[in-house]
């Protein structure tokens, strides 16, 4: 009898016990739904670099002898060694494209490639392994004949197999936001089958190792002129690993949260249940119903429909959630399939949260439960006792209206501090997902209107004086350098970039405060590098070009804002007061004459149009992010606002028919009803807007060091938040007060006679 009065009561609650639903649902489904999407990219990526035998170090230089790799070998903390040599190379008679071609002195067993299509790699095959996703972009294919042109020189090869590298799994350049896959591969070949280039220079040795791999090869190659790469700082490592971490930390400060409104929606429908089933559970226990039977009647309402609604969401979230993220990851990232993989042990969190139901809903019925049938009876009708308002001197100038709802509140704080907290939830969810999207677009804008300010890069070699004026006088622009350095400072190192600007008309720099700086002399460090090795300004440190062996002592001026690239910024001038050689690597400023972007010397034109859509498509997973939150906020304020609003109204039922009886007009009470739900809103806003901020910036701190965003937060985002939740707010004690009129003063008077 009591299960089928279970279903029955939960019918005929039904909007109350839905939200509970939905807000367990919301819950479960972001937290399955991410956690599955970030642990498919973990286990996709860990299983790929392990499959691979990705390096442990890249170590970089000019020419490396037998004698290095015999060096390296003796140290125990060495298990292999292969070196290989790193030629730039283009496909002939096609502009803007650049092949970065590997010629490999043996096997392949450090950073292996997976073949895709084709032969498997082996030093005695004759041909080229390309990169399967250019192959795909340009229309390659297995047996078809590539032309390369080398410096000048030219070969021609069969393209024997298709593969992916765990080495270009994020593959950047020339300041490229996303991959460009289609301007953009590589290659690799045997050294028996490129006689035509002559003598090879080994540039580059992959180590396998463990330990202290930078100390030891450092000590094992004293006096040589390298660089030191660890796996951890390589670019597919870091910038893959940053991002999974990223989605996880967001992805769990948002389950939290609404997993927090849930449990404060299931008190409030338990206390609104039980409030309106006084007279019933009096006439149960009267009848002879145990206590205990009692309590698991009550706590299997709200249990249920947790669990119900928990498991529903996780189920749901975990199938549909990663395959709307994966889609935009697999545009970054070139990995293998990915696949949602469940963490272990998440399948609990249904249970969890049914089980912590159940513990709400049995501190609830305490309340409820645990006088006499004639106690409980009796009490219906008794009136609450009367208390003298806190600081009733402020109170008493107020009006009618005012006094009663000050009242009112204090009398029933638990149900007034749950109002707040539900819209201060509502309100911070929403400003917070106003807040990323926000952030996001306006890094946009930062970036590309403030710091970076030129509509054209033309990339490429400029050891052609001639070619380089012509050029710079086409685009009334200035030369850039851009490579990577290494810094030490206290005993710590951080591999960063490098930018030598001839004047600061196209990159302009800005301080903590937005505030435009000009740099005349020392360098300029990027925020979050000086974070990382704890520099301020007046510091001195030393850095060097990476794969040189000259380090410099550099005093920092200015500790800047730069939106993507985090390191040092130096002026020209400067440079070459010091001694320290610029190479220009690009050319900034505006569109050039077409017949001068085809030459041979320019390897790539990057207009602002591109690099604006390339940032936009990075971004675009933080933004789907948002967009969800955004409409789950929504809908968490609609529930808990309609759900609070129904337990006061059926608190003050009695209330409001004594003042029906003593001829109060219906829109009076309206009036009374509508003004306390405003004023708990208010309160809840000014919470709600602190916390929102708060979260938005502990969602942005989870973006990789490689990226600097600010946060802002411009005025839509508090008007939004503040007026929308006052609109729904007043929407919910519209609807709900159109109840006044089907108040029954007699039942509500004489409800125990």
């Amino acid at each position: 009898m009591l299960i089928r009065k279970m279903f029955r009561d939960v019918w005929k609650n039904k909007v109350p016990f839905i939200a509970v639903f939905l807000m367990m649902f919301a819950g479960n489904f972001i937290f399955s739904g991410i956690t599955g999407e970030y642990n498919g990219m973990s286990k996709t990526f860990h299983s790929y670099i392990e499959e691979t035998h990705l390096a442990d170090a890249w170590v970089l230089g000019d020419n490396f002898q037998s004698s290095d790799i015999d060096q390296l070998k003796k140290n125990p903390s060495i298990d292999d060694v292969e070196k290989r040599a790193l030629l730039i190379s283009a496909p002939k008679s096609v502009d803007d494209k650049t092949i970065d071609l590997y010629v490999l002195a043996g096997e392949n067993n450090i950073s292996e490639l997976k073949i895709l299509d084709g032969k498997k790699y082996s030093k005695n095959e004759s041909g080229i392994w390309l990169d399967a996703v250019f192959a795909k972009e340009n229309n390659y294919e297995v047996k078809d004949k590539i032309e390369l042109d080398i410096g000048g020189k030219k070969i021609e090869k069969e393209v024997v197999g298709l593969c992916y590298s765990p080495e270009y799994i994020y593959s950047i350049r020339n300041g490229e936001f996303v991959p460009d896959h289609k301007n953009n591969g590589f290659a690799f070949i045997n050294e028996g089958d490129i006689k035509e280039i002559g003598k090879i220079h080994w540039n580059q040795l992959l180590i396998s190792g463990t330990g202290n791999l930078k100390k030891t090869i450092s000590n094992t190659l004293e006096g040589n002129d390298t660089t030191v790469v660890l796996q951890k700082d390589h670019t597919s490592y870091s910038v893959m690993n940053d991002e999974i971490t990223q989605h996880k930390e967001i992805g769990l400060i948002f389950a939290m949260v609404f997993l927090f409104i849930a449990i404060l929606v299931t008190i409030t429908t338990v206390h609104r249940l039980l409030n309106s089933q006084r007279l019933q559970i009096g006439i149960l226990k009267s009848m002879g119903f145990h206590k205990r039977s009692l309590y698991i009647h009550y706590i299997s309402h709200s249990t249920f429909v947790c669990l119900l609604g928990s498991v529903f969401g996780w189920c749901a979230g975990y199938i549909t959630l990663p395959k709307l993220l994966f889609p935009i990851m697999e545009e970054m990232y070139t990995l293998p399939k990915l696949k949602s993989a469940m963490v272990a042990g998440s399948w609990l969190l249904p249970i969890a949260c049914a089980l912590l139901c159940l513990a709400v809903s049995l501190a609830v019925c305490h309340k409820y439960l645990k006088e006499n049938a004639a106690k409980i009876l009796y009490s219906n009708s008794v009136e609450k006792e009367y208390k003298e308002l806190p600081l009733s001197f402020l109170w008493k100038h107020l009006s009618f209206y005012g006094q009663w709802n000050m009242r009112d509140i204090f009398r029933n704080k638990l149900r007034s501090s749950m109002t707040i907290l539900g819209v201060m939830g509502c309100v911070a969810l929403l400003f917070s997902s106003f807040g990323l999207f926000a952030s996001m677009n306006h890094m946009s804008e930062w970036t590309f209107d403030k710091v970076q300010t030129y509509n054209t890069k033309v990339t490429g070699n400029y050891s052609d004086e001639e070619f380089k004026n012509k050029l710079l006088q086409s685009m009334y622009g200035e030369e850039l350098m851009e490579t990577s350095a290494e810094i030490k400072f206290n005993g710590k190192e951080e591999n960063a970039a490098f930018t030598g600007v001839e004047s600061q008309d196209f990159i302009r720099l800005y301080d903590n405060e937005g505030k435009k700086i000009e740099l005349e002399e020392g360098i300029a460090l990027s925020r979050n590098t000086a974070n990382k090795l704890g520099i301020e300004v007046g510091d001195r440190l030393m850095w060097k070009f990476t794969g040189s062996d000259e380090w410099y002592l550099e005093v920092v001026k200015h500790i800047v804002r730069t939106p993507m690239t985090q390191g040092i910024t130096m002026l020209k001038s400067e440079m070459d007061a010091e001694g320290i050689p610029f190479h220009t690597t690009s050319i900034i400023g505006e569109k050039p004459d077409k017949l001068l972007t085809n030459s041979d010397y320019v390897d790539s034109v990057q207009h602002k149009s591109d690099l604006k859509y390339a940032l936009d498509m990075m971004l675009n997973a933080s933004v789907m992010l948002s967009v969800l939150f955004l409409v789950f906020a929504v809908l968490l304020g609609s529930v808990i606002l309609y759900n609070l609003g129904t337990l006061s109204y059926m608190e003050r039922y009695r209330d409001m028919a004594t003042l029906k009886v003593l001829g109060f007009h219906n829109l009076r009470i309206k009036k009374l009803m509508i003004q306390q739900n405003l004023w708990l809103t208010i309160a809840g806003i000014i919470i709600g807007l602190p916390t929102g901020y708060g979260l938005t910036i502990l969602m942005l701190s989870t973006v990789q060091d490689s990226i600097d965003i600010s946060v802002y937060i411009p005025a839509y985002a508090y008007i939004i938040s503040i007026l929308g939740t006052f609109f729904l707010s007043w929407m919910i004690s519209k609807l709900l007060s159109r109840k006044i009129y089907h108040i029954d003063m007699i039942s509500a008077l004489k409800i125990n006679d």
